[in-house]
């Protein structure tokens, strides 16, 4: 299991344009990958849950994977975290 912090870094936050990029990168993985933010932690490939965190920029979420290709889910997850979700 490995598990990472990352900053909201795009002005909107996790809104559903956002979400829905996390939710394609992580069925990408076979991992069980998680985000969690202010004690509630969520599956990252269930768009509605992404949404109920309502993480705003410049707050931070804990992400954890587990599973085979736990590694490649964090660094990819890191990078569209680091982008602001592909937003310009």
């Amino acid at each position: 299991m490995l598990t990472t912090q990352c900053t909201i870094v795009n002005a909107k936050g996790m809104h559903a344009r956002a979400a829905a990029e996390v939710v394609k990168l992580a069925e990408c993985y076979q991992s069980n990958i998680t985000i969690k933010y202010q004690g509630k932690q969520v599956s990252a490939d269930n768009l509605l849950n992404l949404l109920t965190l309502a993480a705003n920029c410049g707050k931070t979420v804990e992400i954890t994977a587990e599973g085979a290709d736990e590694k490649q889910a964090i660094v990819a997850l890191e990078s569209l975290f680091h982008q602001g979700f592909y937003e310009s």
